[in-house]
Parts: structure tokens; C-alpha cells; sequence
């Protein structure tokens, strides 16, 4: 029991479930077996070709449906033997390779507009380019083919599985949405504990009501976006799709701001309830993540806490209200498991409209040839910062490891100062840590089949952790390499030093041209603002007006949410920029928590139920539109760059109603 309550401990903190252990497995064995088979059978050339291809198109290979896994075969493996092709043929011509380079560059990095997976197949192209320049192949078109047969293999194995383990995805996107919905559960009830301090309280919800958005989103993408099993005509399918409707409610249930956690300590302290409350939601939460905890445990609990006389009538309506939420949250987690009622309302025609990227096209590319366009300035600048790297390796002596400081590049490099300052401390951490390791290592003698051990360990821990511990990732790719390049070439001094001189050089020169075309912060900030409170008015007008189509309100919550979690990495990336850049964002923070409140708060309307409610009135919605769109008109008459010379309010106290909420965004434009 304590072995399993430690392998518990262990993984929730690691943030990965078994199932990212089984795909980061079997992307180990796809990329050894080709390497060892082709080597064993004296076949280098393939071997180098064959396990490039297979370890960079395993990148790409995001989660997602079968019919997006096959999209994304089909595209990358083509993608990858061109790109492989003209490099190649390139590669021998020092002028026409950085101009080769450059091109290659700037159409893959557009790739993003795409969507993305073609955002990551077209980073991974760029990967191809620089272990194109390091092997300088002799024959281009072989090349070619080997880097395209390793693609093939990759995916002839991950589709195999995808089709013989169809829901292998999903259940691991409900497993992590579970986990994440249990965590917002128990930062919910230490809002019920009298004695626990609510400092932070608020970035911490939203912080996971953000996680619960992507999990959501990727749910709906598996579920629903894959062409091959839409019809849900047997059990399992019917069960997850079930789960995965009820998981979108509890979320609405619980992040719903029903109440203010101060005036819930202050008028039900005295009555002893709270930790009663605070234990009920903490059951719902460990039942979640699979307690053994039943209903009528549950019901036994809920019914004690029904029996507290509440003397006040102001505070017998608030514990009412507490009351049916939590009944409510209950009913949903125990009916997560129950293979009854499994058949939905939901059609296939409607899921399309849950999908968030949509299919394909080529105009999104053409959309973003404009310097106003965040992408279109990164495609530049990575197309100039390749090209001068490319130049610079020319010159330098054969043999050496210059391809390196391109990879390097590929690697750090994104959009923002923040995420490419975030990417490039990793990288150096785990190039060190892995240098060093691998340098005491060698210096052990230890056989040549021992280290070859160590580097397969090193490339399983690579895909363990390259999306959780990216430093970790990044040790144990440079482990790996150093081992077998050591084995292969010998000339481990010049391995060490040039690894850790590409290295620090690459982080450095992609730190500094986040400068060249940075990204433009206060458009997107602007652009942030307006779509979530948009969203969110579109979200009242259907929970209060559209009770005739439920479609069409849990749309209109999907999209204010995917609007708030947009506003919170526009605001996240223009606070993580260097001092002296960096804006007062007080206002816009402040703005962002009104808009999850708001949010909350709609959620915890009864829907169509307005003209009756006491807690909301017609009269009261029409005020808070009135607030709202007005807001909408300061904002379209508003410079992007004055957004941040906006004042923020003194304080944010008063009444947590949609009244109060919309009247604080108004207070805060109208006052500029």
C-alpha cells in the first residue's frame, strides 16, 4: 500500500501518467532498432539516415485523433524528404547553401499558421536542415530516402498502435483532466477552511482553470476529431465520450464562482459546517483520481451537513446554495464510472463546430504575410539567424561539430524574450549536467556495450521528459551523444568543448536577436481583452436567452474560455519581457481576474432562469451588457500602445456579482 501511495506521490508530482511512459518507450525502440540493425549489417549511411528521420518525425507525432496522426504522416514524411533532398544537394555549395537554408527556414517556420502539429512537423524540418549540414551526404537523393524510410517506420509503428489501442490518447488526456479537475476541487475547498490563508488563492485558479482548458480542448480533439470512430456504436466509446461531456460539466460546476470565500468564513464560521464542506469536496476530488469512497458514504456526509441549523436567513440561502453545488459536483463524479445512460444527444454533424483549428488551408499561410503578424516576424528572423549561422559554420575546419549551433538555435528559439530566455536556461542546465556526466563516465572505461546501454537509458529518459522537464530532456540527449559520438569518432575532448561552446553560443545569439522583429505585445493584449470579454457576452446572452439548444451554450463556454486563456499568455509573455522593456501590466491583471470572475460567475447562472432569479434580474443583465459593450467601444477607439498606460482601480472589493464585476472593467477604461 505505501509502495503504491509513493508511485502515486511520485507521478502526480512528475506530472506524467504510465501511458507517457509507454510512448516515450516505445519512441525509444523505434529510433534504436533501425540504428543497431543497419550498423549491425554494416550500413552506416542508413543507419545515420534512418534514425535521424525516425527520431525527428517522432517529434511531431502530438497527440491526437488517428485521422490526425494520419494527416500528419502524410504530410511530414514528404516534408521531410524534400527538405532532407535540397539540403543535401545544397550542402556541397557554400553559396548556395545559407540561401537554401534561408528559404527552407522561413516556409517551414510558416508552417504554424497551420495549426500545431504543422508548427512542430515544420520545426522538425528545420531539424532535419541542420543534421543535414553535420552528416554531408554523399548521395542526396539516397539521403533523402533514408530520411523519408525512417519517417515511414515511425509511423507504420505509432499508427499500428493507434488503430490497435484507439482510445490509448484519449483515456491519457482523461486521466490528466481528471487529475487536474481534482486539483481545482481541493483549491476550492481551502476556501472552506477557516484557518487557511487565501493569499494567492485567485493566481492559483486561474492558473488551473487555464490547464483544464488545454485538457478540455485536447479531449474534444480526440473524441471528436477523428473521422474513423465518430459514430460511438460500442460500449468503450460511448463510455468516454460520456466522461468526457461529464468532465466539461464538473468543470462549469466547480470553477463556477458561486460564492466570496470571505463572506462564506464570515457568516458560516460560527456554525462549524465549513470543514464539513471542505471534507465533502475533498471525497469528490479523491474519488475523482480513483478512491474507493462510495455514494452512500457520501450521502451520509452531505446529509450531516443538511442537519446544521442555520439561524440567519441571508446565511441559510448562501449554505443552500452551497448545498445543491455540491450535490451537483457529487452526482457528476459518481456517475463518471456507471455504464448506464450512455447514450448522448450529441450528433456527429455537430462536433466540427467543437473544433478548434478546422481543416486545412493555405490562405492562413497568405494571412500572415504582413509585419503585423507575430509569425510572419518570427519566420524572419529565424530565416536571418540560420542563415548567418550557416555562413559562420562554413568556415570552419572539417570535422567539426558546427551543425551544433544550429540545432542549438532550433531548439531556444521562440517569438518571445521570456519563452526563448525560459527554453535557453534549460538547455544549458541539462547540456552541463549531461557533459559532465558524460565526461565521468568515460573516464571510468568502462565496455563499449555499457555506454551504449547508458545512451538507450539517456534517449528514453530524452522522450520521458522533453514536454515536463525539458532540462532533464536535454541531459539526457547530450549523454547520449556524447557516448556514441564518442565510440564512433573517438576525440572526446573536442565533443565535450565544442558541445558546450555550440551550445552556450546558440542560446546567446537566439537571447539576442529576440530583438530583431520582436513580438509586438500591447496588439496582442488589445486583440486578448476584447475577444474575452466578447466571448464572455456571448456566453451570458446564451446561458440566460438559448435554453433550447445546449449546443449552443456549451459552444459559447468554450470559447470564453479558450478567449481567457489567450488573455493570459498575452499578458504572461509581455510580463516575462527584460526590465527595461517590461510595461506596468497592474491594470491588465486586473482586468483578467474580472474576466474570470465574470466568467465564474455566469457559469453559476441556472440557465434560462433570469427573470425569477433573485440573484439576477433582466433588469440587471441589461446593465451589465450596457457595461460591457461600452467597454467594447473604448476598447475599439483605443490606440494597441495605450494599452498599457491604463490606471488600475485602488481596490477591488464589493459585492461578487455580475453587476459589480462588469461595472469594475467599465470603471477602469472609462477612467482613461
Amino acid at each position: 500500500m505505501e509502495k503504491k501511495t509513493l508511485n502515486k506521490i511520485i507521478f502526480n508530482s512528475l506530472d506524467f501518467n504510465k501511458q507517457d511512459l509507454v510512448d516515450a518507450l516505445r519512441n525509444t525502440i523505434t529510433v534504436i532498432v533501425p540504428i543497431t540493425l543497419f550498423f549491425f549489417l554494416g550500413f552506416p549511411s542508413a543507419a545515420l539516415g534512418i534514425g535521424t528521420g525516425s527520431l525527428l518525425i517522432c517529434l511531431t507525432d502530438l497527440p491526437g485523433s488517428r485521422s490526425e496522426k494520419m494527416i500528419g504522416a502524410l504530410i511530414s514524411i514528404p516534408t521531410f524528404f524534400l527538405v532532407a533532398t535540397l539540403t543535401a544537394l545544397s550542402v556541397q555549395h557554400l553559396i548556395i547553401l545559407p540561401v537554401m537554408v534561408f528559404v527552407l527556414s522561413f516556409v517551414l517556420i510558416l508552417f504554424a499558421s497551420l495549426g500545431q502539429r504543422m508548427g512542430v512537423i515544420g520545426t522538425m524540418g528545420l531539424g532535419i536542415v541542420a543534421f543535414t549540414i553535420g552528416h554531408h551526404p554523399i548521395d542526396p537523393f539516397e539521403y533523402g530516402l533514408y530520411i523519408g524510410a525512417g519517417s515511414l517506420w515511425y509511423f507504420l509503428v505509432s499508427l499500428s498502435q493507434a488503430w490497435i489501442f484507439p482510445y490509448h490518447s484519449l483515456k491519457r488526456a482523461l486521466a490528466k483532466t481528471r487529475k487536474d479537475t481534482a486539483a481545482l476541487m481541493r483549491l476550492r475547498a481551502i476556501g472552506y477552511d477557516p484557518d487557511a490563508s487565501l493569499s494567492g488563492f485567485n493566481a492559483k485558479n486561474i492558473k488551473l482553470h487555464l490547464k483544464l482548458t488545454n485538457d478540455h480542448e485536447l479531449v474534444r480533439r480526440l473524441l471528436l476529431g477523428d473521422r474513423f470512430s465518430t459514430n460511438f456504436q460500442d460500449i468503450q466509446s460511448k463510455l468516454l465520450l460520456k466522461q468526457s461531456i461529464l468532465l466539461i460539466d464538473l468543470f462549469e460546476q466547480v470553477s463556477a464562482l458561486h460564492f466570496d470565500y470571505q463572506g462564506i468564513r464570515k457568516n458560516l464560521n460560527s456554525s462549524g459546517v465549513l470543514r464539513q464542506i471542505k471534507q465533502a469536496i475533498e471525497i469528490t476530488a479523491d474519488r475523482l483520481e480513483g478512491s474507493s469512497y462510495n455514494s452512500d458514504q457520501y450521502k451520509k456526509l452531505i446529509f450531516n451537513i443538511e442537519s446544521t441549523y442555520i439561524p440567519s436567513p441571508e446565511s441559510k440561502k448562501l449554505f443552500n446554495d452551497i448545498l445543491a453545488n455540491l450535490k451537483k459536483t457529487a452526482a457528476l463524479v459518481f456517475s463518471l464510472e456507471d455504464k448506464i445512460d450512455l447514450e448522448s444527444n450529441m450528433q456527429p454533424e455537430e462536433f466540427p463546430v467543437f473544433l478548434t483549428e478546422g481543416n486545412f488551408s493555405f490562405t492562413k499561410i497568405r494571412s500572415h504575410f504582413n509585419f503585423r503578424s507575430q509569425l510572419f516576424r518570427f519566420a524572419l528572423r529565424m530565416s536571418l539567424l540560420m542563415f548567418i549561422v550557416v555562413v559562420m559554420i562554413g568556415f570552419l575546419p572539417k570535422g567539426s561539430y558546427g551543425y551544433w549551433l544550429p540545432i542549438t538555435l532550433i531548439v531556444i528559439s521562440r517569438p518571445s524574450y521570456g519563452m526563448t530566455m525560459k527554453r535557453n536556461i534549460e538547455r544549458i542546465l541539462g547540456t552541463l549536467l549531461g557533459l559532465v556526466l558524460g565526461w565521468c563516465l568515460l573516464e571510468l572505461n568502462l565496455s563499449a556495450y555499457i555506454h551504449l546501454g547508458i545512451a538507450v537509458l539517456s534517449i528514453f529518459l530524452f522522450f520521458t521528459f522533453l514536454f515536463l522537464r525539458y532540462w532533464v530532456s536535454a541531459m539526457g540527449i547530450t549523454l547520449a551523444v556524447v557516448l556514441c559520438l564518442s565510440l564512433y569518432h573517438g576525440h572526446t575532448e573536442q565533443i565535450l568543448s565544442e558541445r558546450l561552446l555550440f551550445t552556450i553560443l546558440g542560446c546567446f545569439i537566439g537571447l539576442v536577436a529576440t530583438f530583431l522583429f520582436p513580438v509586438i505585445h500591447a496588439l496582442n493584449l488589445k486583440s486578448a481583452v476584447s475577444d474575452a470579454i466578447i466571448t464572455n457576452l456571448n456566453y451570458l446572452t446564451n446561458v440566460t436567452e438559448n435554453t433550447a439548444n445546449l449546443i449552443e451554450v456549451k459552444l459559447a463556454r468554450k470559447m470564453s474560455y479558450l478567449a481567457l486563456s489567450a488573455l493570459n499568455e498575452a499578458i504572461l509573455l509581455a510580463s516575462n519581457e527584460p526590465k527595461w522593456k517590461r510595461q506596468n501590466l497592474k491594470a491588465l491583471k486586473q482586468i483578467e481576474l474580472l474576466c474570470f470572475q465574470l466568467n465564474a460567475l455566469i457559469a453559476a447562472l441556472p440557465l434560462g432562469h433570469i427573470v425569477t432569479s433573485e440573484s439576477f434580474t433582466q433588469i440587471q443583465k441589461s446593465i451589465v451588457i450596457k457595461h460591457l459593450n461600452e467597454v467594447l467601444e473604448i476598447l475599439a477607439n483605443l490606440h494597441h500602445s495605450q494599452i498599457f498606460e491604463i490606471s488600475p482601480l485602488q481596490r477591488l472589493d464589493g459585492p461578487l456579482d455580475l453587476q459589480n464585476v462588469s461595472a469594475k472593467i467599465k470603471t477602469i477604461f472609462a477612467a482613461n
